[in-house]
């Protein structure tokens, strides 16, 4: 548990989809995503166990690794990552799972997963309070030693970056620009997509496409979106898979109204597990008691 519950800075930096680290040359190993799902997350090892001091990057470049050049992998960053809350469906042969984020000004972040794939589904919802308060809902169990935190965000900020990075590269331009219904697309024969969370990566080999639209959502802040992308599977290092190619499905609705300036104070919390570090809080009501008790 430990290592869960030293992420929730980290994750909700990740919540403002900066450009992800390029201190490490790829992944290490694989997760299994749920079957048909999208490609598996590759767990990034821990940064105690990284030899110090020296450069832990391959010389030259890494097309892995997020960067400025033309053979660098692609990461969202930019206009099209600040939105203030997220709605979003994933689908792709034998899954389908939806997200939702709202992030605050104040980097507190509120979050939900569903997943269904082979029958199963698992569920759960986070809010990241203040600096170092988490509140977890689940009932899914986790081995004593899990890294819950990780397990239970890491696809919703992988899933937004995704939807970020696609939209900028179909677009060319602000969310403003989305005025109207109107096609997109975009791809690559060379580089790779990149998205990550705090503990794990996701690589989309090339050559990708991506073809969907754009338009007005309910309210003059809202964009919705239908994309399709088509890219390569990658093995554990992160190298394409010859023959094989994958399709996945983004539907989705993203608000750029102003953040409001933090979670609520009554923002109810019944039914959740409410930690700081590897202090359980014990039952608290609501995000307000939870700021008081960080307090104390």
């Amino acid at each position: 548990m430990a290592a869960a519950l030293l992420v929730p800075l980290a994750a909700s930096g990740q919540f403002n989809l900066p450009q992800p680290s390029t201190d490490l040359p790829g992944a290490s190993r694989l997760i299994p995503a749920p079957g048909g799902g999208p490609p598996p997350a590759a767990a990034l090892p821990a940064p105690s166990l990284l030899p110090a001091p020296g450069d832990t990057t391959l010389p030259g470049i890494d097309q892995r690794q997020c960067g400025p050049t033309p053979y660098s992998a692609l990461c969202a960053k930019g206009r099209w990552t600040l939105f203030s809350t997220l709605d979003l469906t994933v689908s792709a042969p034998g899954f389908r799972a939806t997200y939702t984020l709202e992030i605050a000004q104040n980097d507190e972040v509120h979050a939900t997963y569903r997943e269904t794939a082979r029958g199963k589904t698992r569920s759960g919802e986070v809010a990241l309070i203040g600096v170092d308060g988490i509140a977890l809902r689940t009932k899914e169990k986790f081995p004593a030693d899990a890294p819950v935190l990780d397990i239970m965000i890491s696809m919703p900020i992988m899933s937004a970056q995704l939807a970020a990075l696609l939209l900028d590269e179909g677009v060319i331009g602000p969310p403003a620009d989305v005025t109207a219904p109107r096609a997109i697309k975009a791809g690559s024969d060379a580089r790779y997509i990149r998205t990550a969370a705090p503990n794990a990566a996701i690589l989309y080999g090339p050559p990708w496409r991506m073809t969907g639209n754009v338009r007005p959502g309910a309210t003059r802040d809202d964009v919705a979106f239908t994309l399709k992308l088509d890219f390569r599977p990658v093995d554990s290092k992160g190298t394409p898979v010859p023959g094989r190619r994958e399709v996945i499905t983004l539907d989705g609705r993203a608000s750029f109204a102003p953040r409001r300036a933090s979670l609520p104070d009554d923002f109810d919390l019944t039914g959740f597990t409410v930690r700081r570090d590897e202090k359980d809080l014990g039952a608290q009501r609501s995000v307000g008691e939870v700021r008081r008790a960080l307090a104390r």
